[in-house]
């Protein structure tokens, strides 16, 4: 009995593994990358707007320094870094697209 419960419960954990069948074929390179490409399209859009918000919010710091070196200094350090995300953001998603391209998917 208790072994057909934590089978039954085990068969829900576990996917099939393509050597089970014999017709099936293993997974094409669309299928690998597909679901990654689907997840950058959707996260490229909210990192783009997250650095846009810290730049739009670091040079209101900038201004709202007052000359006051430290603050100066923190607004170009938040600059700097929603600047280099950006940067990221995008070179990520040229790798991703250049990937793609080259294996023909």
């Amino acid at each position: 009995m208790i072994e057909s419960i934590v089978l039954g419960i085990s068969k829900l954990f576990v996917s099939p593994v393509h050597a089970q069948y014999s017709n099936a074929a293993p997974p094409r390179i669309e299928e690998i990358f597909g679901p990654i490409e689907n997840l950058f399209d959707l996260i490229m859009p909210i990192g783009a707007l997250i650095a846009v918000a810290m730049l739009i919010y670091g040079g209101y710091m900038w201004i709202i320094s007052g000359g006051d070196p430290a603050k100066k200094q923190q607004a170009q350090g938040t600059l700097t870094w929603a600047v280099i995300g950006l940067v990221f953001l995008f070179l990520i998603r040229a790798i991703l697209v250049a990937i793609l391209e080259f294996v023909g998917a």
